[in-house]
């Protein structure tokens, strides 16, 4: 069990209305639960309460592909009642027309912290033009860029989109932007490592990954190895996975009785010592 109360770098708020058939179907189909869990703001509120998180980033997603909309406004009002706890994370979808409008218009009323992207789930390459629209909007208002850059469940995914090489491009010509890369960019741990030696401006979050243990030991070899682990931050991603489970697992993985152990000092320091200004401007 955590022994100090900590920050939740990956937690989502939204509406079951808010997820459209694709979500909610594999949730059901994956982890039992439709939409991977409540997610509604009393919900979120007593379980971060619970498991002891004093921190956390509250996202958005917006896909316009399988009907996904989690409004920038629910993600808002959410910050408005939890400054001293939270920052916010909006999301637009760059397919969609006046995507980088959206962003400035959610930036400026409500004072969100991010934007998140997906070009898997989105499916747009991280290199297009739409997508660059929304970059430099980014950029113009100090946010930072968050990017699930990792491997997605729905059919319809594109997989040639997620790799994490593609973010080099955008860390090095946005170099005052801030990346933080959702779940290590699973399975491409090795290439999300090497793009956070690159650019001392990537940032990478493991959710999902105290389940996968094999996935989080090589990841945390790696990024031991690659001396970036100051660039590593706890996630639960909430609802999918309870923060105070999330966190034993995550510790647990000090305990693995392997050639090259992982130091408890290592995964204690990105448990409790990432404080959420640390990706802030």
């Amino acid at each position: 069990m955590p022994e100090h109360a900590f920050a939740d770098w990956h937690t989502h708020v939204y509406l079951p209305e808010h997820l459209g058939p694709v979500w909610t179907d594999r949730g059901t189909e994956l982890v039992g639960r439709p939409g991977f869990g409540a997610a509604d703001l009393d919900e979120h509120t007593r379980v971060m309460k619970a498991s002891g998180v004093d921190r956390f980033l509250v996202l958005g997603l917006q896909v316009a592909r399988i009907g996904m909309k989690v409004p920038n406004d629910f993600v808002g009002g959410y910050l408005d009642a939890n400054r001293d706890h939270a920052i916010g994370v909006g999301s637009v979808d760059p397919t969609q027309p006046g995507a980088a409008a959206e962003l400035r218009r959610a930036v400026t009323e409500y004072g969100l912290h991010g934007v998140k992207l997906s070009p898997p789930y989105q499916g747009f390459h991280p290199h297009c033009e739409e997508a660059y629209e929304v970059y430099r909007t980014a950029a113009d208002l100090g946010i930072f860029l968050m990017f699930h850059q990792a491997s997605v469940f729905a059919p319809d995914g594109c997989n040639e989109f997620a790799y994490p090489t593609l973010l080099d491009k955008v860390a090095r010509e946005f170099r005052d932007t801030n990346i933080l890369v959702a779940h290590f960019g699973k399975p491409w741990m090795n290439e999300t490592v090497e793009l956070m030696m690159k650019n001392r401006n990537v940032f990478a979050d493991v959710s999902t990954l105290p389940i996968k243990t094999w996935q989080l030991y090589n990841g945390l070899r790696l990024a031991i190895e690659g001396h970036v682990t100051d660039r590593l931050v706890f996630g639960s991603d909430f609802p999918s996975f309870d923060p105070r489970e999330a966190a034993d697992q995550f510790l647990a993985i000090s305990e693995l009785e392997m050639p090259l152990p992982i130091p408890r000092a290592v995964v204690e320091d990105i448990l409790y010592r990432r404080p959420l200004d640390l990706i802030l401007h």
